[in-house]
């Protein structure tokens, strides 16, 4: 690979290239780290356990448990943990330690001790040092605890994230049309590489936000105000037969400063080493203070390129609005498993786009479901640290098999992974408001919408669906309004809208942005459900009725669950119960949502409501 180096900024005392930008960007990391407070928190010393990925720590019986198997944990390995987890994303250094572990007047071989007891904690935990997943080693300082803790005791990842980066589009130079995904899918890879090598020490603004100054000519200082990021990652990529040349450049958003250029050429089977390079060098320039002397893997890298520039039509696809782009976008995953059957990236993209044909009923989600799933194994398979793949697996643990711990292991180990990801964030804080956890439910999507705050699905589905869930009306109407003018053709905006209006007493504001979705979206079968249901409480019967046959003599496949929304505000009672047994033989993806759902509360005294909430373990 050949790559030619410009410094923007000339300093006789520095080498040129990578070097010098982790010289130029290592005081501003350095002077930001010292000028922010750091992050603690009390996680109530006096409770009796504290949960983590898939394990409890029982503070009494000082014994750790993953599922029905505990482990007996010897006195060291367990004050290590409690202190790490007392400070949760702090780095507990050795000499703290040693004065909890050995107090004065206490004659031990420390190093040896230390080390050892390191390695017993490891152990009980399945951790790996060279790629953790809970307890990070930082050479020379200390040690500290990276997974994510539940319930109340998970800390707010918000003010840990010190510097913020926005990797804007890459922009297309290729000859013609047909390559246009290759740019976006750059700009993709980069997202997602940058935000796994950077950890929980660098936010990392996901794609939404980012696609939406493609084109744009608003100068660094302006989207800095606007989105609050420190630095920007612009650049180009150009496609001319079997080569590539991509261009990136760092820009610090304060002063417009280009800190960091590099050209790479490339042959195209070469192009995947040339974005891991591109990514690696910014990631661990800005990491250096925060994360010193670590080893940081990008993605698995496929063997076949074909394979990968179908992954990237993929893609490319699976970005469109709502559903428009999942028929292709299976397609081109497909294709690309089956040209590179080793590449796990190609299988999660799969599993999600399975998952969200389930998530809009394009056909009888159980059996979609089920696909998911294998191809979900297939994935960890191949490779079990990618942080896609554990989000997909909640997705299939909340939807099929309606297993909410385990959903929430998978999901608190995919933000592990990156934090920055948005629908990590999302999922885990719509399963919290599902299980009545309000409080962080609306912390985890705000956070979501922090690193995402352009994306429509983020502001509707994420923060609105929450609020609406958790009782925050008021909210829900502002943020689903805020989406709607986003995007107005986006029906699930205009949804989640009227029924927040509704639970507000504005029926007549709920009819209209119910029927305004219909504009855009007059087959949604969801939102002819919803309609008829909200018809039905404000007393139309006769237009819920027509509504509703509508709903049933479409051809399509009827959501049960939404179904029974409709039975229900018809006060067919008997109807809504057998459309509810429906959906859980359909595996309906919304049936997490029973027990949270407003519009539900006339069931609520039936003895066969109890029963379908014991059998959903809600």
């Amino acid at each position: 690979m050949e790559h030619a180096t410009s410094r923007a900024r000339d300093r006789e005392e520095r080498s040129p290239g990578a070097s010098g930008l982790l010289e130029d960007l290592h005081y501003l990391v350095h002077d930001q780290e010292s000028r922010g407070a750091g992050c603690q928190m009390d996680t109530g010393a006096n409770r009796e356990r504290l949960r983590f990925g898939p394990f409890e720590l029982h503070l009494r019986s000082r014994e750790l448990q993953n599922g029905p198997t505990r482990i007996r944990l010897q006195d060291q390995p367990f004050e290590i943990l409690l202190t790490m987890l007392e400070r949760p994303g702090d780095v507990i250094t050795r000499e703290e330690l040693r004065q909890r572990l050995w107090p004065e007047g206490t004659f031990v071989d420390f190093e040896h001790s230390l080390n050892a007891a390191i390695k017993r904690l490891r152990s009980a935990l399945g951790d790996n040092a060279g790629n953790p997943q809970f307890v990070e080693t930082l050479p020379r300082r200390g040690y500290r605890f990276i997974g994510a803790l539940a319930e109340q005791e998970l800390p707010d990842p918000s003010p840990r994230a010190k510097l913020r980066l926005m990797v804007l589009p890459f922009a297309d130079l290729s000859e013609g049309r047909e390559h246009r995904y290759f740019a976006d899918g750059l700009t993709e890879e980069m997202i997602a590489q940058l935000g796994h090598l950077c950890q929980d020490r660098i936010g990392v603004i996901s794609r939404a936000s980012s696609m939406s100054f493609k084109d744009s000519n608003r100068r660094a200082r302006d989207i800095g105000e606007t989105l609050q990021v420190d630095y920007l990652l612009e650049g180009s990529a150009r496609r001319e037969g079997d080569r590539v040349r991509i261009t990136a450049r760092l820009v610090e958003t304060a002063s417009e400063t280009h800190l960091w250029v590099e050209t790479y050429e490339s042959h195209l089977a070469d192009y995947l080493s040339v974005q891991t390079d591109v990514a690696a060098r910014i990631a661990q320039s800005l990491a250096m203070e925060l994360m010193p002397d670590e080893h940081h893997a990008g993605h698995t890298v496929p063997a076949s390129a074909p394979a990968y520039h179908d992954y990237l039509k993929g893609r490319y696809y699976w970005n469109m609005l709502a559903d428009e782009g999942v028929d292709p976008a299976l397609q081109h995953f497909e294709l690309a498993t089956r040209l590179d059957p080793s590449f796990p990236l190609a299988y999660v993209g799969k599993a999600r786009v399975q998952l969200l044909k389930a998530e809009y009923y394009r056909t009888t989600p159980r059996p979609m479901l089920e696909a998911a799933r294998q191809s979900v194994k297939r994935a960890m398979d191949l490779d079990p640290n990618l942080f896609e793949a554990h989000l997909a697996l909640g997705e299939v643990r909340r939807m099929l098999e309606w297993d909410w711990r385990g959903a929430e292991a998978a999901y608190a180990q995919a933000i592990v992974l990156n934090p920055s990801h948005e629908t990590a964030h999302r999922s885990y804080g719509l399963l919290l408001a599902a299980l009545g956890r309000q409080a962080e439910a609306v912390r985890e999507t705000d956070h979501a919408l922090e690193m995402d705050p352009l994306c429509v699905v983020v502001n509707s589905s994420g923060a609105a669906w929450v609020r609406y869930l958790v009782g925050d009306i008021e909210g829900a109407i502002a943020r689903s309004r805020r989406a709607v003018e986003m995007e107005p053709r986006y029906a699930v905006a205009h949804r989640v809208l009227g029924a927040a209006y509704l639970q507000a007493g504005r029926a007549r504001d709920a009819v209209i942005a119910l029927e305004n979705a219909l504009a855009f979206t007059p087959e949604d079968s969801v939102l002819l459900a919803w309609l008829a249901h909200v018809r039905a409480v404000t007393g139309c019967r006769d237009i819920a009725l027509a509504v509703l046959n509508k709903l049933q003599s479409s051809g399509r496949h009827v959501p049960a669950y939404h179904l029974a929304l409709a039975h229900t505000g018809l006060g067919d009672l008997d109807a809504a119960f057998a459309a509810l047994e429906q959906a859980t033989v359909d595996a309906d993806p919304s049936l997490l949502m029973l027990k949270a759902e407003p519009r539900f509360e006339p069931l609520r005294s039936d003895p066969r409501y109890t029963r379908l909430i014991e059998l959903l373990g809600l």
